[in-house]
């Protein structure tokens, strides 16, 4: 964000003191400026119109007319401005309804200063770069083309951080292509902050995301190749962006754009998923043919899986394309998945067991489990997993496929990840 970037922010809130106070907190931040004030959601939309402010911090309960209700009015005008939702109620009622108004992000008060200064140059960067609408761009022999093959979308993702979505991602990805022979891509779909690259120990993979993004209208063949990495164990992988900032220029348009050519390309395309409700997410979950929803045995995830089976049956998922998966799975008193399928009303259809050390070690060597420790039961665990979601997409893996991918799987050692900086290669 350039020094000259001023972000315009409207203040929402029927409580004065409460307008005063955020606008104090901003007032320090050099490149966020308080433009206007409003007590009400219809007077907000009032000065959205005339100010066209570039962020609207919005509360949700005021008179007249609500949060949800003036974020649902600014969404139906197409103004480029990204509202934040902001409750004292962090229920799951709220969250839902504040996503499917249009808001892009939800907070809760009080509200750290650091997270709101960081919500506020997160959705400003999104609105910035949110491309228009208008005619579709007339093909041209340099655009990609749908062919009439579909390669099988698979996102992973948990709505809770900490379950392990990046290191699964990126061991089904190896265990598909070992068991299938398949062509097989791996993209990082956390834009921010991705891992996929140091789970995989590509320190050579100088070309992102964002240069497909940024090549949209142009993207083929040739430039695909160019872009994505390649790994020892034949899959090809498609990182993340270097830092934060240009993680953001990458919108969620170019996001489905970019997966819909991966899937003309390959013939399983697998996504490691941001943990949010935001735009990009969302985008990765549409498109997937399955959801390998991931869960942990903690009551906050549990929580936040229940919460996703919600959303998901109100953005009308087919019930079979969610495929829940226990992640870490051990033998753990006093939660029993039982006790869980009945809460959440969803059958857990597999549990990978759990290896922390192994899996830190793994990490940190930069070699996956699946490649170093075969017959670990983790590894059996996303082999099954694998096979499970292969044979789902209509692929006949049998015994001998399984037999020749045990034989092909260990390849050559080597001293890399987080380690190998330490001790030369």
């Amino acid at each position: 964000m350039s020094e000259e970037t001023i972000i315009k922010v409207l203040i929402v809130d029927d409580i004065a003191d409460t307008c005063d106070q955020i606008e104090k907190l901003l007032f320090f931040e050099k490149d966020i400026k308080v433009v206007g004030k409003a007590s009400n959601g219809r007077q907000a939309i009032e000065m959205a119109l005339k100010l066209q402010p570039n962020v609207i911090l919005m509360d949700i309960n005021m008179p007249e007319m609500d949060g949800i209700a003036a974020t649902e009015a600014l969404s139906a005008k197409g103004l480029p401005i990204g509202v934040i939702i902001m409750s004292v109620q962090g229920e799951t009622d709220y969250l839902r309804r504040a996503m499917f108004a249009g808001a892009m992000e939800f907070l809760v008060k009080p509200v750290p200063s650091d997270d709101l200064f960081n919500a506020i140059r997160s959705v400003y960067a999104r609105v910035i770069v949110k491309p228009t609408r208008g005619p579709a761009v007339s093909p041209s022999e340099n655009q990609p083309q749908k062919s009439d093959a579909k390669g099988h979308l698979l996102a992973v993702f948990s709505p809770k951080g900490g379950v392990g979505t990046s290191s699964v991602a990126a061991n089904l990805a190896i265990a598909l292509r070992q068991l299938t022979n398949k062509k097989v891509v791996l993209v990082d779909g956390n834009l921010v902050l991705g891992d996929i690259g140091v789970i995989l120990d590509l320190k050579s993979a100088d070309r992102t995301i964002a240069e497909l993004a940024e090549n949209i209208t142009e993207m083929d063949r040739e430039l695909l190749n160019e872009v994505l990495a390649n790994h020892s164990s034949q899959i090809k992988v498609l990182v993340a962006p270097p830092n934060p900032q240009i993680g953001e220029t990458v919108t969620a348009d170019h996001f489905r754009r970019i997966l819909e050519f991966l899937c003309t390309e390959f013939d399983y395309v697998i996504v490691d998923t941001p943990c949010s409700f935001q735009d990009r997410a969302l985008a990765a979950l549409d498109l997937a043919d399955r959801i390998v929803l991931l869960m942990a045995l903690e009551m906050t995830c549990i929580k936040n899986i229940k919460l996703f089976l919600e959303v998901a049956e109100l953005l009308e998922y087919r019930r079979e394309k969610i495929f829940l998966v226990l992640n870490k799975a051990d033998s753990r008193p006093g939660i029993k998945v039982a006790d869980i399928e009945a809460n959440i009303q969803h059958k857990v259809a597999l549990q990978i067991g759990n290896a922390p050390l192994e899996m830190t070690n793994a990490i940190n060597q930069g070699v996956p489990m699946v490649i170093d420790k075969r017959d670990h039961r983790t590894s059996k665990d996303i082999f099954s997993l694998a096979k499970q979601l292969a044979t789902m997409s209509g692929e006949t893996v049998g015994d001998e496929t399984a037999a020749k991918s045990q034989a092909t799987a260990k390849t050559e050692k080597k001293s890399g990840g987080l380690f190998g900086m330490f001790q030369g290669r």
